[in-house]
């Protein structure tokens, strides 16, 4: 058994999270998923715990997940009618995996949810770390994949995360999202195996709190994507020099197969995309530079990260372009820039970030 895992199990109950800072909202919102009912007032840093008269302890963890090795897409089927899986895979320690779901709600019964189930098949006990980027549910395709990723990059900003003890031999539901009819639900799940053996999860629709049916959801004829795609980052680096012809720089145009080959990824959805674009003026003048979204396949929403600033893009009609930022560069100089995005649920990629 790990430092980790020893550290988990030792003594009255103790949540393990990482936050820099562990923001309120989110330790509260975690810890009363838990059950715990007395609950800290205020943030806690890198290496802080705090403790309530229950004998109950948090412990913020300064630790951070290694970057992203895998993409993982479930869109397939979209349309969630029956009960059973959704997807299945594995993971293994320190290969972070980040999943990304797109469902629509047609099931019909008591509290249709989606949850992920992991699996620990074997003889000792496993650590898991999880980051969250959950949309809010929408009758509204585009709002929803929006918020993925508002939500997803405040996790991502701030190390926001959670570690989850899975017990040797046994299968523990540890995400669950309501999956109202017609509603749509989007998320982003990034799960690092720290400690343990090898685990299996499974996405699953199932009504109430039934026993998971494992029964395969996949259909042959539906077009979406789904499955493991073996670049999760796309980075791209690029110069513009004022005076000359727009740059054009495409997001979500790379069309990656899966692993097995069976299932194109159109759009790079859940792909991260990162952009380290230099601006040079060679004039003995300050000039301007602007930053404009242009959507090519389709009307498509964006979140931007322009230097750790967020930009949120509301939708925008095809070959239409959306004004983001103007950049004034100083004579005979340069300013460098790094955008990072990722393709949003229900909108079209690819789009192009264009510098003019």
């Amino acid at each position: 058994m790990g430092v980790f895992l020893c550290f988990t199990s030792a003594g009255a109950e103790q949540v393990w999270l990482s936050g820099n800072p562990l923001k309120t909202n989110f330790l509260n919102r975690i810890l009363q998923e838990r059950g715990w009912t007395d609950l800290p007032s205020g943030p806690l840093l890198p290496g802080e715990s705090w403790s309530n008269d229950s004998g109950q302890t948090v412990v913020n963890v300064d630790w951070k997940a290694p970057t992203a090795s895998v993409a993982a897409l479930s869109d397939h089927p979209e349309k969630v009618e029956r009960t059973g899986g959704l997807f299945f895979g594995g993971l293994i320690a320190l290969r972070t995996l980040n999943f990304q779901y797109y469902h629509l709600g047609k099931l019909q019964g008591p509290s249709p949810n989606l949850s992920l189930v992991v699996m620990n098949p074997g003889n000792r006990d496993a650590l898991l770390y999880m980051r969250r980027g959950v949309g809010k549910p929408s009758l509204d395709y585009f709002s929803t994949g929006h918020t993925n990723n508002t939500q997803w990059y405040e996790a991502l900003a701030d190390n926001l995360g959670e570690f989850i003890e899975i017990p040797a031999g046994q299968t523990s539901m540890i995400f669950e999202q309501e999956l109202k009819p017609e509603y749509v639900v989007s998320g982003t799940l990034g799960l690092t195996l720290v400690e343990g053996p090898p685990l299996q999860f499974a996405f699953i629709a199932r009504k109430g709190q039934e026993s998971p049916s494992f029964n395969n959801l996949l259909k042959e004829d539906d077009v979406h994507s789904r499955g493991f795609y073996p670049a999760p980052y796309q980075i791209l680096k690029r110069t513009f020099t004022i005076g000359d012809p727009p740059l054009n720089m495409p997001i979500g145009a790379v069309r990656q197969q899966t692993f097995s080959g069976v299932r194109e990824l159109r759009g790079d959805y859940g792909v991260f995309y990162q952009l380290d674009l230099t601006i040079k003026n060679p004039s003995d003048q300050p000039a301007k530079a602007s930053l404009l979204f242009n959507p090519r396949g389709g009307a498509a929403t964006g979140t931007v990260l322009l230097n750790d600033e967020v930009i949120e893009v509301p939708r925008t009609e095809a070959f239409a372009e959306k004004h983001l930022r103007e950049f004034e560069v100083p004579a005979l100089s340069s300013v460098e820039l790094k955008i990072e995005t990722i393709p949003e649920g229900a909108s079209s990629y690819p789009v192009r970030m264009v510098v003019k």
